[in-house]
């Protein structure tokens, strides 16, 4: 059984709980994240945003160890339908170094969550990871200036000012 499933459950949601020990605890030993990421499509949803949530987190310290869990990554995309595994699986994804076809996947996940996902706040890092992916790629940069412009003009406050921050970004107008 994963050890850090109990020591990551209870609360709510919108808290840490005792997340930012697991932190520290992973950042020691970065062996143990293995262990995190199972956790991501755990049936209690406390439990998966904080193990999504440690990871980003390790992640921002030691970007390196994302890598090793890009399978796993888009193997699941699917199954990542919870809005806050999704908040910090667009972060990770920027972490790694895409191959071409990884990049098309990751991007065709992250605009789909763009502009199904509820959520502005996974609209929020879908579009910037997106953003970033189109940067190194043209036909997916083509793709992208369109819907970046649509996301603009129909999403909510915070999605339109992430949207300009993007055509900053990216040298465009809206």
């Amino acid at each position: 059984m994963n050890d850090f499933r109990e020591r990551l459950s209870g609360g709510t949601r919108t808290s840490v709980g005792s997340a930012d020990q697991v932190i520290e605890e992973v950042l020691e030993d970065t062996s143990k994240l293995s262990s995190i990421y199972q956790l991501f499509l755990d049936e209690d949803a406390v439990i998966a945003m904080r193990s999504s949530y440690v990871a980003m987190k390790v992640a921002e310290n030691k970007p390196e160890t994302v890598e090793q869990f890009s399978e796993y990554l888009f193997v699941n995309m699917d199954q990542f339908t919870q809005q806050e595994v999704r908040w910090h699986v667009p972060q990770l994804l920027g972490h790694l170094a895409l191959t071409d076809d990884q990049k098309k996947l990751a991007y065709r996940y992250l605009m789909d969550w763009a502009e199904t996902d509820k959520s502005k706040i996974v609209g929020y890092y879908s579009l910037q990871t997106a953003a970033d992916i189109a940067q190194t790629d043209s036909e997916i940069f083509h793709d992208f200036i369109p819907r970046l412009r649509k996301a603009h003009h129909m999403g909510a406050k915070s999605i339109q000012n992430r949207c300009k921050k993007i055509s900053k970004q990216l040298g465009i107008e809206l």
